[in-house]
């Protein structure tokens, strides 16, 4: 009943207003009918009757009441006029409050586009410690109940067109929202072009106060780019657009970070460097990477995840210097599948141990392929990906055989609760599928992982200016690229900080955050160098590294990942950096090539930066 609340309000007033009208009509039309012989002015003096008793005017004296129906309709008019007055009235100032609150909050957030996602998006974050204030502006028709609802929660809602609306109007919203000063703005639209569109009108109007982070739902990689063109061409015209920083995201890349941050892989990513508590004091290179296993995931169905998946797996799980993770893949006509997604993307071949694995319709192909598996003996986490769940049911069950407790992600897309189907001890078993576990702000906005990023570019910034390089660009003046660079190496971390937590097993994150402090201030001292003498800090940073084995593995750990990151996004090595042909001079697995031949062009002092970031405390 409290669900459907204003669904009964809205049923109850229609009854009312009904009764009032028959009631007032067979009063008055019995009342007026002894004085009044003509037809039409009869009708005309009920119904300018039914009008008056709506505006708070009895058409009839007291003293002439024709009956109590008269008396009930006469009543229950002006209470149901009261009742429609009143809440507009309530509802404006709600609206006035909504608008001075949030327009002067500093974690306000505006939210273009009523739809499915940004639906989600508001109930999650509503719902989270962070007091975020959200204005939501569509250009679809809101019901006014729905508007009634977001404004009670303290949500402001506007209406308008962007297209079809005149310059005044969009300046006066703009302003309403102080647009200059938000945290962060979200375009939500289904519609790629949609997205794109309000995108564009904003930017040519806004003049931030403070950076602002805009996440744009787009899946077209076309659009991606004119999205980019937008920004780049705006702040040739507008420097002050410098604060604007835009991130793009779409469903199947939020769902694939959610998964990547679950505990199911973590649990699975910690399993693999275990033994590296049991190294002894005499810590050195070969030792730590003799002490990682390498990561075997096995992925069960082909279809528009897969490839975003390997991509993220290319880079968050990066564990071994020699060996790429290894995937294997499982689905009927798997070679063909893969096929044609390597054809769109060939440097997944350069990132991963790729295997496909055909299986066929009997039973016997699955479980030869999945023997196969279990004879070698490394496998570390199953991803069940079909949309089928009634068929990842009943594969669960034979792989639950196969390799017992192994962490297992499930994807579940038809909306119905598994939890009774599941074995009982489910810890290691995460079911996905529904948007309201990506539209959060760990997912989404992921803050944390930004600061992290940032401070990694400030690093980079200072050491390029150090090596008289030049100064660096700021955060929003990266390219695309870059910054999705930098937020892939923010992402890592947890895996190089999760390397020393294993080395460095009994001591506190504060006692490792002060080795590296301490690691920071020793290469200051080469970075002196740096200035004087290029030649002779070359030489310097490679005898470091070697007195330094921990940071030695971490930094050729990074640029393996770096590498990966950019295979990829499909890019190739080439003689010259092009982010349009897709080609970059250090994409080398060599390590030995960046320290040596390729130091003055790849900077390795880079790669021990990232390392450096570690451990941050978030501010």
């Amino acid at each position: 009943m409290k669900e459907n609340k204003t669904y009964y309000k809205k049923k109850i007033y229609f009854v009312l207003f009904a009764m009032t009208l028959v009631f007032g009509f067979q009063s008055l039309y019995e009342y007026y009918s002894v004085s009044i012989e003509n037809p039409f002015l009869r009708l005309s003096n009920v119904l300018f009757g039914i009008l008056k008793m709506f505006l708070f005017t009895p058409p009839i004296s007291p003293d002439d009441s024709p009956g109590i129906i008269y008396e009930i309709a006469k009543w229950m008019a002006p209470i149901l006029t009261s009742a429609f007055v009143f809440t507009k009235i309530s509802n404006t100032l709600l609206h006035l409050k909504n608008i001075v609150i949030n327009k002067f909050s500093r974690n306000h957030i505006l939210i273009f586009e009523k739809s499915l996602m940004s639906e989600t998006l508001i109930t999650n974050l509503m719902n989270e410690k962070t007091p975020y204030k959200i204005s939501l502006i569509s250009r679809q028709f809101i019901d006014d109940n729905l508007k009634a609802k977001y404004e009670k929660k303290g949500i402001a809602t506007y209406q308008i067109d962007f297209e079809k609306s005149g310059k005044n109007e969009i300046r006066e919203l703009l302003n309403t929202v102080n647009i200059n000063k938000v945290k962060y703005m979200f375009f939500c639209s289904e519609a790629d072009l949609v997205n794109y569109a309000l995108y564009a009108n904003v930017i040519k109007r806004i003049k931030p106060k403070r950076n602002i982070t805009c996440y744009v739902k787009c899946e077209s990689k076309t659009v991606s780019s004119y999205i980019e063109d937008v920004i780049t061409r705006a702040r040739e015209e507008a420097e002050v657009l410098k604060k604007i920083d835009t991130v793009h995201f779409d469903q199947r890349d939020l769902t694939v970070r959610m998964l990547m941050s679950d505990k199911c892989v973590l649990k699975s990513l910690k399993s693999s460097l275990n033994d590296l508590s049991q190294m002894d004091n005499m810590i050195s290179l070969e030792k730590i990477g003799e002490s990682i296993r390498n990561m075997h995931i096995l992925i069960l169905g082909v279809n528009e995840l897969t490839e975003v998946l390997l991509k993220h797996i290319a880079n968050d799980m990066t564990l071994c210097l020699k060996a790429n993770t290894k995937v294997s893949i499982m689905d009927k006509a798997a070679d063909s599948k893969m096929a044609a997604i390597l054809d769109k993307n060939e440097g997944l071949k350069n990132a991963l141990n790729l295997k496909a694995i055909d299986i066929g319709s009997s039973r016997n192909s699955l479980q030869e392929g999945l023997t196969k598996i279990k004879n070698e003996g490394d496998l570390s986490l199953i991803f069940m990906m079909d949309e089928d769940v009634v068929k990842s049911l009943k594969y669960l069950k034979t792989l639950t055989g196969y390799f017992g407790s192994l962490p297992k992600i499930i994807r579940n897309v038809s909306n119905i609760d598994l939890s009774y189907v599941l074995p009982k001890n489910s810890d290691n078993i995460l079911v996905f599928g529904d948007v309201s576990q990506i539209m959060t702000s760990d997912i989404m906005i992921r803050e944390s992982l930004d600061e992290r990023a940032k401070t990694f570019n400030d690093s980079y910034n200072k050491a390029v200016e150090m090596s008289g390089m030049g100064s660096g660009s700021s955060w929003n003046e990266l390219s695309y690229v870059k910054r999705t660079s930098s937020r892939l190496s923010a992402t890592h971390a947890r895996v190089k900080e999760e390397i020393l937590r294993k080395i460095f097993f009994d001591n506190s994150d504060d006692e490792i955050r002060n080795y590296l402090s301490k690691k920071f201030e020793e290469f200051g001292a080469l970075q002196d160098i740096m200035q004087q003498d290029w030649e002779e800090f070359k030489i310097r940073f490679r005898g470091y590294l070697s007195d330094n084995p921990i940071l030695d593995f971490l930094s050729r750990l990074e640029h393996k990942r770096w590498c990966n990151s950019y295979y990829a996004m499909n890019f190739v090595y080439g003689e010259n950096k092009d982010e349009n042909l897709k080609t970059h001079p250090c994409l080398i697995d060599d390590w030995d090539i960046i320290i040596g031949d390729k130091f003055d062009i790849c900077h390795p002092e880079y790669d021990l930066l990232s390392v450096f970031t570690l451990f941050k405390t978030e501010k």
